[in-house]
């Protein structure tokens, strides 16, 4: 019911930090620098910017049911996962390394179409905006062909931003009772703490919570190979004039890409580009 002008307008009156202003200013701008990305290219939530990416894990002989419905319901064994997943689709709302982390797991690490994700997100989220939710899918699955590979690491995600466990315990209700050590990797958890916290962790069917349900390490390897296959192709294709107005760069990125090369994988989500990041709109 607010337009950007009138929330403008109501910062500059309210004061405040000017820092803090400057900041809230920026993401303002951001939001209107996206809407403004959908409207010259409306394909922006159906394909891949970059062309060379735009195939990838589309095809749906490659799809895994089981995986995307894990994920869907916050049942991949990944406790911090699971918990911003049953947080989007109970509340409607997440914050914004939330979004980038299931996002970034459901692209590198399950390797599932980004679409599939990006548009049952799209469906939960109360404060949902086209443009900025399906940007920042293709970035956070690395689709643009221009910003760092982010593999959110749910573990270290959990130990950072959920030490004592509370999201957790919210949210995944079934790991309650386990002691915090245990939280952000229940699967570790010996068999005779889960019997003294009433609980079953395992792929059986009467398990409380299951195992992971892939390999972490293993598929962030993957991933990385894979994309590191791409890097020439990808980046080579934002040389179009076309593509590469398309693809969001802001200054900072454009002289990253013209003085360095930037595909190396960043893992836990620190870019190499901090600043540009910090004003990015939450998806």
């Amino acid at each position: 019911m607010l337009s950007v002008r009138q929330i403008y307008q109501a910062g500059i009156e309210r004061g405040g930090a000017e820092r803090a202003r400057d900041l809230f200013e920026s993401r303002l701008y951001w939001n209107r620098h996206f809407r403004q990305k959908l409207a010259d290219n409306p394909t922006l939530t159906k394909e891949a910017v970059n062309p060379v990416l735009r195939g990838l894990y589309a095809d749906s002989d490659e799809r895994d049911s089981e995986l995307i419905t894990a994920w869907k319901e916050g049942q991949t064994g990944f406790p911090m996962v699971d918990a911003s997943m049953r947080a989007l689709t109970e509340t409607g709302w997440l914050n914004f390394r939330m979004r980038a982390m299931v996002a970034s797991f459901f692209g590198y690490i399950l390797k599932q179409w980004w679409r599939i994700g990006a548009d049952f997100m799209y469906y939960h989220l109360i404060d949902a905006d086209p443009a900025i939710n399906y940007a920042q899918w293709q970035m956070q699955c690395g689709l643009v062909g221009c910003h760092p590979n982010r593999i959110y690491n749910p573990w270290k995600q959990a130990r950072e931003n959920d030490p004592t466990g509370e999201f957790i315990r919210e949210y995944v209700p079934e790991l309650r009772d386990l002691p915090e050590e245990f939280l952000a990797r229940s699967e570790r958890a010996p068999i005779h703490v889960q019997h003294e916290c009433g609980v079953t962790i395992g792929n059986v069917s009467d398990a409380d919570y299951p195992y992971p349900i892939v390999d972490f390490e293993r598929e962030a390897t993957i991933a990385r190979e894979q994309f590191s296959q791409f890097a020439d192709q990808a980046r080579a294709a934002l040389d179009d004039p076309e593509t590469r107005r398309r693809a969001s760069l802001s200054q900072d990125r454009r002289r990253h890409m013209s003085n360095e090369a930037e595909n190396k994988s960043v893992e836990d989500g620190q870019s190499i580009d901090e600043q540009s990041q910090r004003r990015l709109a939450d998806f």
